[in-house]
């Protein structure tokens, strides 16, 4: 789960040291026909805001939200274990899942003994909506043939051929996919060298590779740039599945490409062997 701090004009448990205790969802989701299932578990370590919670004077809140389609709406509930249903037709690529805990009604002189020091003997008037923890956020991808465990990776980028006849390759972020633009010269080049089954590897090396990097980079600072492209969701799908979020560019291409750097050295190395092998016939 990714965790933004913000600004609050009382503690929020989650919000940086603001209060003591946790907030932590699991969060899975099913892909079906006819419906998208979100089962959600709300792990709160707090003793006032669980007393909130029991007296039903706070609500965990689930907030579903699909740019594609426009769709957006927010669950409640007072259960730790809680599963809701969204009919399929309504959510389409990257769907952002955040998670709050939020007053059910109005509350005058909020002062909770667990805050932080700064806020000691100082109340507050919560209204009812106010956000009282936050559990972050996630995002999945509302497809069920796309696997964030097991992605292609032509579920984000394509190469293609370039207008120029030589030069380097160019990039651009601003579509569904990653358009990854080759020279005619390097174009013809890479269609011939596609065609040797162990090239593979040495392809994914030189060109995939450092375009993956500066996609994870992207994804990593919150781009508001890309956000709205689906190869942007899609990465940031795979980041959270393979728990990856917060380990570098540089380490999180290699993973997502399972290690690309051994591959293209085996296809080296298998290179070598054949051209050896011929050299001896």
């Amino acid at each position: 789960m990714s965790v933004n701090s913000k600004s609050y004009p009382h503690p929020v448990l989650g919000n940086a040291d603001d209060a003591k205790g946790s907030f932590a969802i699991d969060f899975k989701y099913e892909l079906g026909r006819e419906a998208v299932v979100l089962d959600i578990k709300f792990n709160l370590q707090n003793g006032n805001i669980e007393k909130l919670v029991g007296q039903k004077k706070a609500d965990f809140v689930v907030e579903t939200e699909c740019r594609s389609t426009f769709f957006r709406k927010s669950f409640s509930t007072i259960n730790r274990n809680e599963r809701f249903s969204i009919p399929a037709r309504l959510l389409r690529e990257r769907v952002r899942v955040s998670f709050y805990i939020c007053a059910s009604e109005d509350m005058k002189n909020y002062s909770p003994s667990d805050a932080h020091a700064d806020y000691q003997n100082i109340k507050f008037d919560i209204e009812k909506g106010d956000v009282v923890a936050i559990g972050g956020s996630c995002s999945f991808i509302a497809e069920k043939s796309f696997d964030p465990l097991r992605p292609p990776v032509s579920s984000l980028m394509s190469i293609r051929e370039g207008r120029s006849h030589g030069g380097p390759m160019e990039i651009d972020y601003h579509t569904d996919k990653i358009i990854i633009e080759l020279s005619k010269e390097d174009w013809k080049n890479y269609l011939e060298v596609k065609k040797q089954g162990i090239a593979i590897g040495t392809l994914h090396a030189s060109i995939v590779f450092p375009v993956l990097v500066d996609a994870v980079f992207q994804v990593r600072i919150g781009s508001n740039e890309y956000e709205d492209s689906a190869w942007f969701g899609r990465l940031e799908a795979i980041l959270d599945a393979k728990g990856l979020r917060e380990k570098e560019p540089f380490e999180g291409a290699q993973r997502i490409l399972d290690n690309p750097v051994a591959r293209n050295f085996q296809s080296v190395n298998s290179m070598l062997d054949v051209d050896l092998d011929k050299e001896y016939e």
